[in-house]
Protein backbone atom coordinates (compact mmCIF):
# COMPACT_ATOMS: atom_id res chain seq x y z
CA UNK A 1 0.00 0.00 0.00
CA UNK A 2 1.24 3.43 -1.15
CA UNK A 3 0.79 6.28 1.81
CA UNK A 4 -0.67 4.74 4.30
CA UNK A 5 -1.83 5.83 7.60
CA UNK A 6 -0.28 3.60 9.46
CA UNK A 7 2.68 1.12 9.65
CA UNK A 8 2.15 -2.00 11.43
CA UNK A 9 6.00 -2.75 12.82
CA UNK A 10 6.34 -6.79 14.37
CA UNK A 11 9.67 -8.16 15.03
CA UNK A 12 9.86 -11.80 15.13
CA UNK A 13 12.60 -14.52 15.53
CA UNK A 14 10.64 -18.17 15.25
CA UNK A 15 7.66 -17.16 15.77
CA UNK A 16 5.64 -19.56 13.48
CA UNK A 17 3.46 -21.10 16.20
CA UNK A 18 2.31 -17.69 17.84
CA UNK A 19 2.29 -15.41 14.71
CA UNK A 20 -0.72 -16.51 12.45
CA UNK A 21 -3.02 -15.44 15.44
CA UNK A 22 -1.30 -12.45 15.77
CA UNK A 23 -1.74 -11.75 12.15
CA UNK A 24 -4.76 -12.65 11.75
CA UNK A 25 -5.71 -9.95 14.34
CA UNK A 26 -4.48 -7.48 12.28
CA UNK A 27 -6.03 -8.30 9.54
CA UNK A 28 -9.47 -8.20 10.91
CA UNK A 29 -8.89 -4.57 12.03
CA UNK A 30 -11.69 -1.88 11.48
CA UNK A 31 -9.19 0.33 10.23
CA UNK A 32 -8.15 -0.34 6.95
CA UNK A 33 -5.77 1.87 5.79
CA UNK A 34 -2.41 1.01 7.04
CA UNK A 35 1.07 -1.92 5.73
CA UNK A 36 2.08 -4.21 7.44
CA UNK A 37 5.96 -5.03 8.27
CA UNK A 38 7.42 -8.21 10.06
CA UNK A 39 11.00 -7.94 11.01
CA UNK A 40 12.82 -11.31 9.98
CA UNK A 41 15.59 -11.59 12.59
CA UNK A 42 17.60 -14.65 11.67
CA UNK A 43 14.23 -16.86 11.43
CA UNK A 44 14.90 -20.86 10.93
CA UNK A 45 11.29 -21.85 11.41
CA UNK A 46 8.62 -20.83 8.94
CA UNK A 47 8.02 -17.12 9.86
CA UNK A 48 8.83 -16.09 6.69
CA UNK A 49 6.42 -17.53 5.11
CA UNK A 50 3.86 -16.94 7.04
CA UNK A 51 3.85 -13.37 7.11
CA UNK A 52 3.94 -13.13 3.51
CA UNK A 53 0.96 -15.58 3.52
CA UNK A 54 -0.99 -13.02 5.86
CA UNK A 55 0.38 -10.38 3.00
CA UNK A 56 2.94 -8.78 5.45
CA UNK A 57 6.16 -6.95 4.27
CA UNK A 58 8.77 -8.96 5.37
CA UNK A 59 12.04 -7.30 6.12
CA UNK A 60 15.05 -9.01 7.11
CA UNK A 61 17.34 -7.94 10.20
CA UNK A 62 20.29 -9.70 10.48
CA UNK A 63 21.49 -8.08 13.89
CA UNK A 64 19.46 -10.42 16.54
CA UNK A 65 18.02 -8.58 18.96
CA UNK A 66 14.43 -7.35 19.41
CA UNK A 67 16.17 -3.80 19.07
CA UNK A 68 17.50 -3.67 16.18
CA UNK A 69 14.29 -6.12 14.82
CA UNK A 70 12.03 -3.15 15.85
CA UNK A 71 14.69 0.60 14.51
CA UNK A 72 14.74 -1.44 11.12
CA UNK A 73 10.78 -1.85 11.59
CA UNK A 74 10.31 1.86 12.38
CA UNK A 75 13.18 2.71 9.57
CA UNK A 76 11.10 0.65 7.26
CA UNK A 77 7.69 2.07 7.87
CA UNK A 78 6.10 4.40 5.31
CA UNK A 79 3.78 5.85 7.75
CA UNK A 80 4.32 8.90 9.67
CA UNK A 81 2.15 6.79 13.04
CA UNK A 82 3.66 3.77 13.62
CA UNK A 83 2.27 1.22 15.63
CA UNK A 84 4.07 -1.83 17.29
CA UNK A 85 3.07 -5.11 18.66
CA UNK A 86 4.94 -8.49 19.46
CA UNK A 87 4.45 -11.56 17.72
CA UNK A 88 2.68 -13.53 20.35
CA UNK A 89 0.30 -10.65 20.83
CA UNK A 90 -3.55 -10.62 19.65
CA UNK A 91 -4.64 -7.04 19.34
CA UNK A 92 -8.51 -6.17 19.76
CA UNK A 93 -10.44 -5.02 16.64
CA UNK A 94 -10.54 -1.55 17.30
CA UNK A 95 -6.59 -0.94 18.34
CA UNK A 96 -6.20 0.70 15.13
CA UNK A 97 -8.86 2.77 15.12
CA UNK A 98 -7.97 4.16 18.61
CA UNK A 99 -4.54 4.38 17.44
CA UNK A 100 -5.47 7.21 14.57
CA UNK A 101 -8.09 8.97 16.54
CA UNK A 102 -6.43 9.23 19.56
CA UNK A 103 -3.06 10.98 17.85
CA UNK A 104 -5.32 13.03 15.65
CA UNK A 105 -7.21 14.32 18.47
CA UNK A 106 -3.71 15.18 20.03
CA UNK A 107 -1.38 16.72 17.95
CA UNK A 108 1.09 17.05 21.00
CA UNK A 109 1.14 13.36 21.89
CA UNK A 110 4.50 11.78 20.25
CA UNK A 111 3.53 8.21 21.75
CA UNK A 112 0.73 5.91 23.62
CA UNK A 113 0.44 3.15 24.99
CA UNK A 114 -2.70 0.84 26.27
CA UNK A 115 -3.45 -2.40 28.62
CA UNK A 116 -3.11 -5.28 28.51
CA UNK A 117 -5.56 -7.96 28.94
CA UNK A 118 -5.67 -12.44 30.37
CA UNK A 119 -5.49 -14.85 27.60
CA UNK A 120 -6.79 -17.18 30.13
CA UNK A 121 -10.02 -16.85 32.79
CA UNK A 122 -7.65 -18.19 35.35
CA UNK A 123 -6.01 -14.78 35.48
CA UNK A 124 -8.79 -11.66 35.40
CA UNK A 125 -8.48 -9.30 33.18
CA UNK A 126 -8.75 -6.27 35.55
CA UNK A 127 -5.60 -7.75 37.10
CA UNK A 128 -3.47 -7.37 33.85
CA UNK A 129 -5.45 -3.92 33.09
CA UNK A 130 -4.45 -2.85 36.85
CA UNK A 131 -0.81 -4.43 36.37
CA UNK A 132 -0.01 -2.35 33.35
CA UNK A 133 -1.04 1.16 34.58
CA UNK A 134 0.71 0.67 37.72
CA UNK A 135 4.32 -0.31 35.52
CA UNK A 136 3.38 2.44 32.59
CA UNK A 137 1.79 5.51 34.40
CA UNK A 138 2.34 4.97 38.53
CA UNK A 139 5.99 3.29 38.39
CA UNK A 140 7.12 5.62 34.66
CA UNK A 141 5.73 9.07 36.58
CA UNK A 142 7.08 8.05 40.08
CA UNK A 143 10.74 6.96 38.49
CA UNK A 144 11.05 8.87 35.34
CA UNK A 145 8.60 11.58 35.31
CA UNK A 146 6.70 10.12 32.36
CA UNK A 147 4.70 7.02 30.86
CA UNK A 148 7.04 3.69 29.89
CA UNK A 149 5.63 2.25 26.37
CA UNK A 150 4.45 -0.75 27.03
CA UNK A 151 6.15 -3.12 24.25
CA UNK A 152 3.37 -5.50 23.36
CA UNK A 153 0.98 -2.07 23.27
CA UNK A 154 2.60 1.26 21.61
CA UNK A 155 2.19 3.40 19.23
CA UNK A 156 4.37 6.63 18.27
CA UNK A 157 5.21 9.60 15.67
CA UNK A 158 8.02 8.34 12.68
CA UNK A 159 8.80 12.36 12.78
CA UNK A 160 9.46 12.28 16.54
CA UNK A 161 11.44 8.97 16.54
CA UNK A 162 13.81 10.33 13.86
CA UNK A 163 14.65 12.69 16.19
CA UNK A 164 16.78 10.44 18.66
CA UNK A 165 19.25 7.69 19.64
CA UNK A 166 18.08 4.81 21.36
CA UNK A 167 20.56 2.14 22.76
CA UNK A 168 20.63 -0.45 20.86
CA UNK A 169 22.07 -3.47 23.37
CA UNK A 170 19.28 -5.73 24.49
CA UNK A 171 21.55 -6.93 27.46
CA UNK A 172 21.86 -3.19 28.94
CA UNK A 173 18.28 -1.73 28.88
CA UNK A 174 14.59 -2.75 28.22
CA UNK A 175 13.77 -2.30 24.78
CA UNK A 176 10.64 -0.71 25.93
CA UNK A 177 11.46 1.64 28.62
CA UNK A 178 14.74 3.09 27.17
CA UNK A 179 12.34 3.63 23.86
CA UNK A 180 10.21 5.96 26.14
CA UNK A 181 13.06 7.86 28.13
CA UNK A 182 14.12 9.22 24.75
CA UNK A 183 10.53 9.46 23.33
CA UNK A 184 9.94 11.48 26.15
CA UNK A 185 12.50 14.24 25.56
CA UNK A 186 10.54 15.01 22.36
CA UNK A 187 7.20 14.95 23.72
CA UNK A 188 4.69 13.63 25.81
CA UNK A 189 3.47 10.11 25.89
CA UNK A 190 -0.03 8.63 27.39
CA UNK A 191 -1.79 5.87 28.83
CA UNK A 192 -4.74 5.06 27.04
CA UNK A 193 -6.96 2.32 28.62
CA UNK A 194 -9.12 1.46 25.76
CA UNK A 195 -5.83 0.74 23.75
CA UNK A 196 -6.21 -2.59 24.27
CA UNK A 197 -3.84 -5.98 23.20
CA UNK A 198 -4.15 -9.94 24.96
CA UNK A 199 -1.01 -10.64 26.70
CA UNK A 200 0.29 -14.26 25.97
CA UNK A 201 1.84 -15.52 29.29
CA UNK A 202 4.42 -18.15 27.07
CA UNK A 203 7.95 -16.81 28.94
CA UNK A 204 5.78 -18.07 32.15
CA UNK A 205 3.58 -21.30 30.93
CA UNK A 206 6.24 -22.36 28.63
CA UNK A 207 9.09 -22.81 31.24
CA UNK A 208 8.11 -21.44 34.82
CA UNK A 209 11.26 -21.70 35.82
CA UNK A 210 13.14 -19.59 33.68
CA UNK A 211 10.28 -17.12 33.03
CA UNK A 212 9.97 -16.41 36.68
CA UNK A 213 14.04 -15.97 37.04
CA UNK A 214 13.76 -13.39 34.23
CA UNK A 215 10.69 -11.16 35.89
CA UNK A 216 11.76 -11.87 39.22
CA UNK A 217 15.81 -11.42 38.70
CA UNK A 218 16.74 -10.62 35.10
CA UNK A 219 14.47 -7.96 34.23
CA UNK A 220 14.31 -5.95 37.72
CA UNK A 221 17.79 -5.18 37.06
CA UNK A 222 18.05 -4.45 33.54
CA UNK A 223 15.53 -2.52 34.36
CA UNK A 224 17.71 0.01 36.36
CA UNK A 225 20.13 -0.44 34.08
CA UNK A 226 17.73 1.15 32.04
CA UNK A 227 17.17 3.99 33.78
CA UNK A 228 21.14 4.77 35.12
CA UNK A 229 21.91 4.67 31.13
CA UNK A 230 19.23 7.69 30.47
CA UNK A 231 19.86 9.49 33.38
CA UNK A 232 16.16 9.49 34.28
CA UNK A 233 14.65 9.61 37.52
CA UNK A 234 16.78 9.02 40.73
CA UNK A 235 19.97 9.00 38.22
CA UNK A 236 19.29 12.62 36.29
CA UNK A 237 21.96 13.86 38.42
CA UNK A 238 24.62 11.06 37.87
CA UNK A 239 27.67 12.25 36.28
CA UNK A 240 28.96 9.68 33.91
CA UNK A 241 29.62 8.58 30.21
CA UNK A 242 27.61 6.69 28.40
Amino acid sequence: MKNPLISVVIPAFNEEKYLPACLDAIQKQSFRDFELIVVDNNSTDKTASIAKHFGAKVVRERKQGMIPARERGFHEAQAEIIARTDADTIVLPNWLKIIYSTFQKNPKVVAMTGAWLSPTRKIPHKVLSEYTYLISVKLGELLSGHVYLLGPNMALRKSAWEKIKVNTNDKQVHEDIDLSCHMAKVGKIIYNKNLKVIFSLRRVTENPTKGLSRYIGEYPVRYIKTLYYNKSGIFSKVNFKH
